[in-house]
């Protein structure tokens, strides 16, 4: 051993021996109720063992059972010291990792830019439904002291990759909401991260492989409800269009919502009239719809497939909703203002953007090793003028 590793070994040797004096110290002071709450006591000891040991930005706080321990208090006392220092910048708090001096403590950080609070929004593109998501996502976040950024993934999967690994690793990073591409299966990061057990909540999609927390609508549901109106309309030959469904789960639940309300409603459901892998062919989509003479109703996976159903209906003679009743998933802005306002099922955007939120929130606050389970928001059917009972058909 050189001279420097010998100095610096008894130096940590001398430290390690002092922070065991102040533990010591500490077990002999109990804290007791008096005119200042307990975990207010607890705040200014925290504040003092901090000093005492001299403590640099990210170097690791004594736990809430450890203070616990050392002034005899319970946890929830030394939890909300904590998390009453978390507030004003002094510390912040890592789900499973622990309690960690800010950078800026000594000046007293702001709350919602203090490291560890800021959280990350990976989406694959801005359209109209992620921008609802982001817009009602910003004041979720600003409300409970965070700050959200957000990424753009372009749909392009290395990219999603690279951005999951470069937030991951930023300290001032405490979690992250992904909005995952057109993924049949999670990337390796989101393996990674889940395994790591790193904040992350994957929003409007599930992956099978993994029991990872997300929030989604109620896709299965949503599909059940607007199949069983199509029926109580008279429809009795009701196709379903789909882009691929293998592996996307948002997909697959759709469509199995729509055959159980076939079964409940002991009503036979003809195969010739599924077409479970449009995908922007306009030639097949056609063969499709003219070999479907005998659908009078069809459900659209979502809106883009239910307006191309319009659009080669309308090229093919095939009027809507006179001989075909067109619905579709998602409620997009544009369905009110198609020449042929479109039924649809809606996904509240707004209502996801503030469930992520709030879902990461809690897992960032949860106790290590705590489960955080999933939500699921309830979808809602809009009824407007591309369906018609079946009786009113030509």
């Amino acid at each position: 051993m050189n001279g420097r590793e010998q100095t610096e070994r008894q130096g940590n040797q001398r430290k390690q021996g002092k922070q065991d004096n102040q533990v010591r110290q500490a077990k002999q002071e109990k804290l007791v109720k008096g005119p200042f709450a307990l975990y207010e006591q607890m705040r200014l000891k925290i504040m003092e063992l901090i000093e005492e040991r001299e403590l640099r930005p990210h170097d690791p706080v004594p736990s809430e059972g450890e203070l616990a321990d050392m002034f005899g208090v319970s946890r929830r006392t030394s939890k909300e010291a904590l998390l009453a220092l978390a507030k004003e910048g002094v510390v912040y708090r890592m789900p499973r990792r622990g309690t960690f001096l800010a950078e800026n403590a000594a000046g007293g950080a702001s709350p919602d830019r203090r490291p560890g609070r800021m959280i990350a929004m990976v989406v694959p593109a801005i359209d109209d439904f992620v921008g609802q998501i982001i817009t009602a996502a910003l004041p979720a976040a600003q409300g409970l002291g965070c700050e959200l950024i957000i990424r753009v993934a372009g749909d392009d999967h290395e990219q999603e990759e690279r951005l999951l690994s470069e937030l991951s690793e930023d300290r001032g990073i405490g979690g992250i909401i992904l909005f995952p591409g057109d993924r049949r299966a999670c990337g390796n990061q989101v393996l990674r991260l889940h395994v790591a057990n790193y904040p992350i909540v994957i929003i409007d999609r599930a992956f099978r492989e993994l029991n990872i927390t997300n929030v989604c609508h109620d896709h299965y549901g949503g599909a059940y409800e607007l199949t069983k109106y199509l029926i109580a309309a008279g429809h009795a030959q009701i196709g379903f269009v789909s882009e691929e469904m293998a592996g996307v789960m948002s997909r697959e639940e759709r469509y199995q919502g729509y055959i159980q309300a076939h079964l409940d409603a002991e009503l036979p459901f003809n195969r010739a009239l599924i077409y479970s892998d449009y995908s922007n062919k306009e030639a097949d989509l056609e063969t499709f719809m003219r070999g479907a003479a005998a659908m009078t109703a069809v459900f659209c996976s979502n809106d883009y497939v239910a307006l191309e159903v319009m659009k080669t209906a309308h090229r093919i003679g095939i009027e809507v909703p006179k001989q075909l009743s067109v619905a579709g998933f998602t409620d997009s802005r544009m369905n009110g203002l198609l020449p042929v306002p479109l039924t649809s099922v809606r996904k509240p955007a707004g209502e996801l953007g503030r469930a992520c939120i709030d879902l990461l929130i809690r897992m960032l606050d949860a106790p290590p090793g705590s489960d955080v389970p999933s939500v699921k928001l309830p979808t809602k059917l809009i009824v407007r003028d591309s369906v018609i009972a079946r009786e009113m058909q030509g």
